[in-house]
């Protein structure tokens, strides 16, 4: 029987693992987190089914961690409650009403916050056996990300059929080169769907053993890029080493095409994405993707999550959110490292450590 997870937060060791203890000990799967930011951290690949948090932390107290999460989608639901040796007058009132589930003053009994977080579980799991717990965003974006390739697909064999006779080859090939983008486009949504679904159900193994070489494997995604971005090779710049990735050579293809392209849809025509890659040490190998698009602000940084997407009508985004949010949790998982700086109407940098085998040297 699979145990209810808990996120504790607090930034007094010994209170973090008595408490741990304890809910251990209730046959709860129990992670922490010293402040807010290490909460997000872990938040990133693993969903828990209740948060408690403290208010006053170093780094990011519960109030900034507790709006963070209210605007992440896939985070909002899930029960949180505040629990702080403040006695300040109408505390509890005001977390409340900015959508704290609780409220619990230090010090308190164990059995008091055991029956709180009994009775907020059983909500949230009558919340998650109602809905699905993927959240796709706006139901009109993801409509739209099912029916536009589909409509491509069918109203191309719709009008194969009605004018057959009519068309050249020319004309028939070019049918087919429209069905065949769109019913790659629709596999990608759907094969993101359930990658994002099995990450959260922790149902991927990831296989210590993999292996991949990294050039070719970033040509083949190239190659793969540039049949929907046709005419536009000259945007992408890259200075690629050699080497054996230990990392699966389906995942490195994903990661490399998502931002890939997420680099070029935000950005013009006219400025190019550099790539780069070489061995960082014995241990890593260091890949770095830099553009000079449209960027993030930092308040966007701390939002990224499953479906996030900003501004999506102003820049015209197609996909559902989930590239990004799936390559860093894919990389983490596979015990690499990501990391992403970001400036609004200067771009954006990424950088990722990924594992070497320990036979690199391919001269």
């Amino acid at each position: 029987m699979n145990k209810n997870k808990i996120l504790l937060v607090d930034d007094e060791l010994s209170l973090r693992e008595t408490i741990s203890e304890l809910l251990n000990y209730e046959n709860y799967d129990v992670k922490t987190a010293c402040n807010g930011q290490e909460a997000l951290d872990l938040l990133e690949y693993w969903s828990p089914d209740l948060i408690i948090c403290d208010i006053m932390m170093p780094v990011m107290d519960g109030n900034t961690f507790h709006e963070i999460i209210k605007e992440i989608h896939s985070l909002n639901s899930i029960p949180f409650i505040f629990l702080t040796a403040k006695k300040e007058n109408n505390l509890m009132r005001k977390c409340l009403l900015d959508g704290a589930d609780d409220f619990i003053y230090k010090p308190f009994k164990i059995k008091e916050l055991t029956s709180i977080i009994e009775s907020k579980i059983e909500r949230f799991e009558k919340i998650k056996n109602n809905h699905t717990n993927l959240y796709l965003g706006k139901k009109k974006y993801f409509l739209h990300e099912i029916n536009t390739p589909l409509n491509g697909i069918l109203g191309s064999i719709k009008l194969l059929m009605k004018d057959e006779g009519s068309l050249d080859r020319k004309e028939v090939l070019a049918f087919y080169e429209s069905i065949k983008m769109s019913g790659e486009r629709l596999n990608r949504t759907m094969q993101n769907i359930i990658l994002y679904q099995n990450l959260k159900n922790n149902s991927i193994k990831f296989n210590d053993n993999s292996s991949s070489e990294i050039l070719n494997t970033f040509l083949n995604t190239k190659e793969k890029i540039f049949k929907i971005y046709e005419g536009q090779e000259k945007r992408i710049s890259f200075d690629i080493d050699k080497a054996i990735i230990k990392f699966s050579q389906e995942h490195l293809e994903f990661i490399f095409f998502e931002l890939i392209d997420n680099a070029l849809k935000f950005s013009s025509a006219d400025k190019k994405i550099i790539v780069s890659g070489t061995k960082y040490d014995d241990k890593y190998y260091e890949i770095n993707i830099n553009d000079s698009g449209i960027g993030l602000s930092e308040e966007e940084l701390n939002k990224i999550g499953a479906s996030q997407q900003f501004n999506r009508e102003e820049r015209e985004q197609q996909g559902l959110g989930l590239g990004l949010f799936l390559s860093k949790n894919i990389i983490r998982e596979s015990k690499g490292v990501f990391s992403i700086i970001s400036k609004e109407n200067e771009g954006t940098a990424i950088k990722i450590f990924l594992p070497l085998y320990k036979t690199t040297n391919l001269d």
